[in-house]
């Protein structure tokens, strides 16, 4: 059996009101945000044909709605921005880089949630593997692991990229969620999508994580893939819809739309990339519906078939620098353990290590 390389995330604890949780953030990782922005400056300019003030922008215009929508989440980013020493704006720029940044390019991340008789324990498990690409997000060493205590709402461990208010996670009422990014057909003016994700985690139930994802401006689309101790509920939602599908035991999901006939806005390569991962894990999810516990879910997770569009994605010497995709990390929720099993790389090479809220 092979050796898998052991990956520690250092879990940065952060305390206090909003602002003084966000200042934390970002003094504690003041360099890395540095670095993923300068990183994001170069790549917009050379692949992208923007400049860092264009960029800039385009991000500003993202700020009011965040404070139109969370007060909470706005004093984070600013707290944010304070404690790393940089504008406000470039802080948005990582926040907001699903609508900013990310309809340039594809989305390559796999989701499934599955629970009751489909797994031996009868536990809940919400996974996915996060595929990035290599540049502009500094070969991976952008992401962060954050233990928030908060008064205000359940305490949470959040998995995001630094600047970023949250991308995946699990909170101390055993609320988790992954994320799939979409295609719209454009983005628009509203709520980043990851300033929702934040929201959501600070709640208890799935009415209250629809409620956030509703009532939100949604400029873009995103999939939010969720699981409790009692169940699991799929989100996908779209600037004018949200679409939901609940289940007793199993559901999957890739980068473009599952429940509404005819709507489809990706392009036939990008397509064909989804379609080949949702396919491959909902076999491996029906074809051991009963068996499912924590070590063969992980086993799907690091998965080649279809390479180079597996599960467990590596990077494509021959595809060109602003395509150059692989999995960051690779992540497994337990809801009814409140814990998250990380894997810090790809995980056919990395070991998953234990975290809990």
């Amino acid at each position: 059996m092979k050796t898998l390389d052991v990956r520690r995330y250092e879990v940065l604890e952060v305390h206090g009101n909003a602002y003084e949780r966000g200042f934390s953030y970002g003094m504690h990782h003041a360099d890395r945000l540095k670095r993923l922005l300068k990183s994001h400056y170069d790549f917009y300019a050379t692949y992208l044909n923007t400049s860092k003030a264009e960029a800039l922008k385009q991000a500003a215009k993202y700020l009011q709605p965040v404070s139109d929508y969370s007060e909470l989440v706005a004093d984070e980013i600013k707290g944010t921005a304070e404690g790393a020493g940089v504008d406000v704006s470039e802080v948005m720029l990582i926040a907001a880089f699903n609508e900013v940044f990310y309809p340039k390019l594809g989305k390559n991340c796999t989701a499934f949630a599955v629970r009751g008789d489909a797994t031996t324990d009868h536990l809940t498990y919400v996974g996915q593997n996060n595929d990035e690409g290599v540049n502009p997000w500094l070969d991976g060493d952008c992401t962060t692991l954050t233990r928030y205590v908060q008064t205000d709402a359940p305490n949470a461990l959040i998995y995001t990229y630094a600047g970023a208010p949250a991308m995946m996670g699990i909170n101390s009422s055993g609320l988790s969620v992954c994320i799939n990014a979409l295609v719209y057909k454009e983005t628009g003016p509203g709520v980043p999508l990851l300033a929702v994700v934040r929201e959501v985690l600070n709640q208890k139930t799935f009415d209250g994580a629809l409620k956030e994802i509703e009532r939100a401006n949604r400029p873009y689309a995103i999939n939010f893939l969720l699981g409790t101790p009692d169940g699991i509920m799929d989100i996908e939602s779209y600037p004018d819809r949200v679409l939901t599908h609940s289940s007793d035991d199993i559901i999957w999901h890739t980068n473009h739309c599952l429940y509404s006939k005819g709507l489809r806005y990706e392009n036939d390569e990008y397509r064909s990339n989804s379609v080949a991962r949702c396919d491959r894990i909902e076999s491996l999810l029906h074809s051991n519906n009963g068996k499912l516990d924590l070590k063969l879910l992980q086993s799907f997770l690091s998965d080649h078939e279809n390479a180079p569009n597996s599960i467990c994605w590596h990077v494509n010497p021959n595809k060109p620098t602003p395509k150059q995709v692989r999995t960051l990390d690779s992540m497994i929720y337990v809801p009814g353990k409140k814990e998250a099993w990380i894997a810090k790389g790809n995980p056919c090479q990395t070991a998953f290590v234990r975290y809990i809220v």
